[in-house]
C-alpha cells in the first residue's frame, strides 16, 4: 500500500562553513522495495493521487529538463528529482537482485526474456555492462534512449551485508583507487583527508571495477552527451551508488550533473568525505530511509551521510 511520506532536506553551502536548512515535502513513494509494489505504483502513475501531493511534483523539473537545471540560486544538487526518474530507479534498484548468478549483459536479456521470475530490463533499454564479480559487488549500466534519454549505474546490495556493518574491524581508507606507488588519484589535493569505510571502497574500486563502470559510461554519453547520469542501488549498493557518483563527477567534470537516487544507504565517510561531497553542486544525491531501518543507522558514529534525507513512515498510511 502506498505511504504518505516526508521528504526531508538537508541542505549545505558549497563553502568550507556547513550551514543546514529543513525543508518539508509530502511524497508519494512505496513501503517497500518490491517489484510487486514498485509495478503497481509505477503502473498507476500520477492519477487518482491526492492534490495535495501533486505540488512538489509540480515544483520538480520534467525529465527532459532536469539534467539541464541548475543556477546560482538553485544548484542541481539541491534540485527535487522527477518522480518518474525516482521511480524508474527504484524498480531497477530491486530488479538487478533477479540478475545473481548471471554473468553478462547477454544473460540479463536473454534469462528476462525466457523467465517471469527474472525480471527483464524495460522494453527499450540496451544493457552496455553486467559484472557479478567475487567480492559479490553486483552493477550492470544500461541506458534507454528519448524520452527517458538516460544512462544509469545500478548496484545491488550483498547478503551478509548486516554482518560487515557490525563488525568490530571496520576501517577507514582513502577514497578511490590506490595506484601502485600509494597514491589516490581521485582523492583531490585539496581535501587530502577524505576517508570512506574501507569495504565499501573496495567494492568500488578493487580490481578496477570502476574503470569497466567509467568505460560504459564514457562510450553511452560519447554518442548521446545529452543523455542524464545517473546511479542507484539498495543497501550496500546505495553505498556503491555514492561513491560512483562522486568518482564519475570527477571523470567527467563539474559540467556534468549526475544524480544518484538510493535506498536503506548506511552511513559511508568521515565529515571531511561529508563536506567534500555536499560541496559538489553538480552531485544530487537523495537516500531514502524506509520508517525504522537500522542499516542507515550503520555503522558506528564515526561515518556520517551525505546529500538529502528522504525519510519515508507509514504513519499516515
Amino acid at each position: 500500500m502506498a505511504s504518505f511520506y516526508r521528504y526531508r532536506s538537508r541542505v549545505s553551502a558549497t563553502g568550507g562553513n556547513m550551514t543546514r536548512k529543513r525543508r518539508t515535502y509530502t511524497l508519494l513513494l512505496l513501503s517497500a522495495l518490491t517489484p510487486k509494489a514498485s509495478s503497481r505504483l509505477a503502473a498507476a502513475g500520477r492519477d487518482g493521487m491526492p492534490e495535495q501531493l501533486l505540488e512538489p511534483f509540480a515544483r520538480s523539473r520534467s525529465d527532459e529538463e532536469f539534467h539541464d537545471t541548475g543556477t546560482a540560486s538553485t544548484p542541481f544538487s539541491e534540485t527535487i528529482p522527477p518522480y518518474d526518474t525516482t521511480i524508474e530507479l527504484l524498480r531497477l534498484s530491486a530488479d538487478i537482485y533477479a540478475y545473481r548468478g548471471l554473468s553478462s549483459c547477454e544473460d540479463v536479456i536473454r534469462a528476462g526474456n525466457a523467465n517471469a521470475t527474472k525480471r527483464p530490463l524495460p522494453y527499450d533499454a540496451a544493457c552496455h555492462l553486467y559484472e557479478h564479480d567475487e567480492q559479490d559487488t553486483q552493477v550492470m549500466v544500461i541506458s534507454r534512449p528519448p524520452p527517458s534519454s538516460y544512462v544509469a549505474v545500478v548496484y545491488a546490495g550483498t547478503d551478509d551485508f548486516r554482518n560487515i556493518l557490525t563488525d568490530g574491524n571496520i576501517v577507514f581508507k582513502s577514497f578511490g583507487p590506490e595506484l601502485a606507488n600509494g597514491t589516490h588519484p581521485l582523492v583531490p589535493p585539496s581535501n587530502p583527508n577524505i576517508e570512506v569505510h574501507a569495504g565499501f571502497n573496495n567494492a568500488v574500486f578493487r580490481q578496477g571495477l570502476y574503470y569497466q563502470v567509467l568505460s560504459a559510461v564514457t562510450a553511452v554519453l560519447d554518442k548521446h552527451p545529452h543523455y542524464q547520469l545517473l546511479t542507484a542501488g539498495h543497501s550496500l549498493g546505495a553505498a556503491d551508488s555514492i561513491l560512483t557518483a562522486v568518482a564519475l563527477s570527477q571523470s567527467f567534470g563539474p559540467d556534468r550533473n549526475i544524480l544518484c537516487i538510493n535506498f536503506g544507504c548506511p552511513r559511508i565517510g568521515n565529515r571531511a568525505w561529508r563536506d567534500y561531497v555536499n560541496a559538489l553542486s553538480n552531485v544530487g544525491i537523495w537516500r531514502f530511509v524506509n520508517s525504522v531501518d537500522i542499516v542507515p543507522r550503520l555503522p558506528d558514529a564515526r561515518f556520517v551521510h551525505v546529500g538529502h534525507t528522504v525519510q519515508m513512515s507509514q504513519k499516515h498510511c
